[in-house]
């Protein structure tokens, strides 16, 4: 087990959200980097004890990671406000994220860089090891396990959101299938250096994980958004088969929301089963692709991929132009997943105008990517796919 301090305004509110989540084993409340050795809750609520209101998290690393504690933590505070939270003000309530463990620190700073950036300001949270740490009295202690409609800081909202976010997981987590445990994280390439490096896999099975989706289909872009920063493979898939039912009642909101997350869409599967129902078939009805052009220029994999395979859904819709302009843009392509795609999204085109596809293969076969080409000519005869696969 390890541990971790978390303050973040009034500590009853924050204990009882961090206690939600699925890997957290214990929560203590408590008073942290004080000068006052063992004080009382009304000595530091004097302010002159230097305390912050604190939580202690006892969690295993194995369900949880502490980068996604952390980002849960901050889902929880404005980081912004100094000595404040919600209506509670003082320096006792500042927030903080302290370690005991020298080796979490790099876990910590990789979060709140990630935060400041979006803020691009510096933030009001402190990040530091722990000085000290004194448990409170027995009555702090899972105050709102005892006193359900008692003062917290945070929203109903904040709270629902941790629920729903919580139970999603535990509702993959019943679903996990020990041999996909083992399979998947090598199947989708998790090792050292590979493009899957770091992934982690619960063990669900795609229609399952769909199942799931449906059953959390109305949760808040909130949820989805936690969802889409867990290091759970198929958390980040279950959000996605979310956001395409939310795409369909409300799709501007949905691929504003696509287009701004898509640092959780790396993986091949979480573009190939979200991209054409969300961005493609957006644009199916749409004169300005320009977002497609942007995409495939991008330095990142994952987005030149969501580029091509979104197109599956133009070509559905007897659009082609756009595949074969970012196919020629994507031709040189070196790693063998974009290569694939592009093969993939000009077969598609061809099982609908061949004409169109044998056009620009004999314009491109001679130097175009083997794997590509093989993709692309996949359901010919085989003499013509003899003739393309040729070198002269």
């Amino acid at each position: 087990m390890d541990t971790i301090y978390f303050a973040g305004g009034c500590f009853w509110g924050t204990q009882h959200y961090m206690s939600q989540f699925d890997g957290v084993i214990e929560t203590e409340t408590g008073y942290a980097n004080g000068s006052l050795a063992d004080p009382s809750y009304q000595q530091v609520y004097t302010d002159r004890t230097g305390h912050v209101e604190c939580v202690k998290v006892v969690y295993d690393r194995e369900m949880i990671s502490l980068g996604t504690l952390c980002r849960l933590f901050f889902r929880s505070i404005d980081p912004l406000l100094v000595n404040r939270q919600g209506d509670d003000c003082g320096t006792r309530y500042r927030t903080g994220i302290y370690w005991t463990d020298e080796s979490d620190r790099e876990a910590v700073e990789k979060v709140y860089e990630d935060i400041r950036q979006k803020y691009n300001t510096p933030l009001a949270v402190e990040k530091c090891p722990l000085k000290c740490f004194y448990a409170a009295e027995e009555y702090h202690q899972d105050y709102l396990v005892r006193n359900p409609d008692g003062y917290c800081h945070l929203s109903p909202e904040t709270m629902k959101s941790a629920t729903l976010y919580s139970q999603i997981i535990k509702e993959l987590r019943k679903l996990s299938d020990d041999e996909k445990k083992i399979i998947l994280p090598r199947f989708f390439k998790t090792g050292k250096g590979e493009y899957g490096e770091g992934d982690r896999f619960i063990g669900v099975t795609v229609p399952n994980t769909r199942k799931i989706a449906r059953q959390f289909k109305d949760v808040s872009l909130e949820v989805i958004e936690a969802l889409l920063e867990s290091e759970w493979h198929e958390c980040r898939l279950c959000a996605l088969l979310i956001l395409i039912e939310k795409y369909r009642k409300t799709p501007d909101e949905a691929v504003r929301f696509y287009l701004d997350h898509t640092k959780g869409i790396n993986n091949w599967d979480l573009v190939d089963l979200s991209a054409p129902y969300i961005l493609g078939d957006y644009l199916t009805g749409r004169t300005d692709r320009r977002i497609l052009y942007h995409l495939a220029g991008s330095s990142n994999m994952w987005e030149r991929r969501i580029a091509i395979v979104s197109t599956l859904m133009l070509i559905r819709h007897g659009q082609y132009d756009d595949t074969m302009r970012l196919a020629e843009i994507l031709l040189f392509s070196k790693h063998d997943l974009m290569q694939k795609a592009v093969g993939w999204m000009l077969r598609e085109v061809g099982k609908r105008n061949k004409d169109l596809l044998v056009e620009f293969l004999e314009r491109h076969r001679l130097h175009m990517p083997r794997t590509m080409l093989r993709y692309a000519i996949e359901k010919f005869p085989q003499q013509q796919r003899i003739h393309f696969m040729s070198k002269e």
